[in-house]
């Protein structure tokens, strides 16, 4: 219970104002009339989630002894997270939206780079059946923070202005980062991970972890479950919007059905992944996904859709993102045991998000072309034969020998 407390509240700490910014961004600038395709690329702002990869080796290899291998980095790192959110609180979004921007891509940058440990620490400390249910904290921390972030906290937005709303979230953030900051660091569970300099020393590499067979089956498969998952996510808030939705009506959608049903699907996709294994979990996930897609290219035929069918089609949205999300970090978690934790999820991590933040302008671009009716019909008809797609990759991916 300790250890799924902890994981709570340190993968929560990470997502409040990013879910927040995330959110309202696309929402800001749909208002102006910027296209799709536009919104599509400010999602470079959270590139570093993607570019973990290229030093994540210097979080498995330098620490402290006093504070603990993760502790290291991810004491320090959350203190520059708040405070520089405290600085970036004094700036406009409306009048200086490319500074809020630039300071929102730092803050992702610290972020990502606390994750690292975050999840090195993760796998380090979870037992293999604690690895669904753990990964199940991960993503509800996450959705908790959507909650907040993406409903409390643009509510607020719309009430109380920017300056009032980033700095009640840092006061909010520092009382909950008191448990993280002031816990005895957990020994891992098993040896290997282990590591302490000397002749036999495991230097942490990003090469040892791709030329595993297990691994580039993996990245094709993740191809996979990311198109089905957020190939049609980007567009459905700028298509609300559209529909006369803004920002206080959205996050109240958001606040409840969005963050309900997300947590509901971290919760039923860690149950389901458990018991029935990754190829089932896929299947349902999957093919939930195209009948949303299917629901959503029905939502845009309607003049004004009604309230509960928009939080309908929210909430399907988090819940399949949700199971989605425990399925993949848990197949990550498996494949990271051991001395380079940290770098391996790193590595897997990064190509994810790499894949989500290519999907964000290439769907919104597609959108722009086709219409958002096209595109929704295209991702659900398209499922079945994403399904047996991701299918055959992830028997591969589970086939294949892993290699030291």
């Amino acid at each position: 219970m300790k250890k799924m407390a902890l994981l709570f509240l340190m993968f929560l700490l990470q997502k409040i104002f990013l879910c927040f910014t995330w959110t309202l961004i696309p929402i800001l600038l749909r208002t102006r009339g910027v296209s799709l395709g536009t919104i599509g690329m400010t999602a470079l702002i959270y590139s570093p989630w993607a570019l973990k990869f290229t030093y994540a080796t210097w979080i498995d290899r330098i620490y402290s002894p006093v504070l603990g291998r993760r502790k290291t980095w991810i004491v320090p790192l959350l203190i520059l997270f708040v405070l520089l959110q405290w600085m970036l609180s004094m700036a406009d979004p409306q009048s200086g939206l490319p500074l809020v921007l630039a300071a929102i891509f730092i803050l992702n940058l610290v972020s990502a780079t606390m994750d690292i440990a975050m999840d090195g620490y993760a796998t380090d400390i979870l037992l293999p059946g604690e690895r669904p249910w753990g990964n199940m904290i991960q993503t509800v921390g996450y959705m908790v923070g959507y909650m907040l972030g993406a409903g409390v906290f643009l509510i607020c937005y719309q009430r109380l202005g920017w300056q009032s709303t980033v700095r009640i979230m840092v006061v909010c953030q520092i009382i909950m980062m008191l448990p993280v900051l002031l816990h005895k660091e957990m020994v891992p569970v098993f040896p290997e991970a282990l590591t302490q300099p000397g002749p036999a020393y495991h230097r942490p590499s990003v090469r040892a972890c791709i030329s595993r067979a297990q691994v580039r089956w993996f990245i094709l498969f993740s191809l996979i479950a990311i198109l089905m998952d957020q190939g049609a996510a980007q567009s459905r808030l700028p298509m609300l919007v559209d529909k006369g939705y803004d920002p206080a009506s959205l996050g109240r959608v958001m606040l409840w059905y969005g963050s309900a049903a997300s947590v509901l699907g971290a919760v039923a996709g860690a149950a389901l992944y458990y018991r029935a294994g990754a190829s089932r979990h896929f299947m349902v996930v999957c093919l939930g996904a195209g009948a949303l897609c299917l629901y959503s290219a029905l939502i845009f035929q309607l003049p004004v859709p009604d309230p509960m069918m928009v939080g309908f089609l929210v909430g399907g949205e988090k819940f399949i993102s949700g199971a989605m999300g425990v399925m993949l970090f848990s197949i990550i978690m498996t494949l990271s045991t051991g001395p380079q934790s940290a770098t391996d999820n790193a590595v897997l991590n990064s190509l994810v998000h790499m894949f989500i933040l290519a999907m964000a302008p290439l769907a919104g671009a597609l959108c722009d072309i086709t219409g958002f009716f096209r595109l929704y019909l295209g991702l659900g008809l398209a499922s079945p034969l994403m399904y047996l797609s991701g299918y055959f990759l992830l028997r591969h991916c589970r086939k294949a020998p892993r290699q030291s």
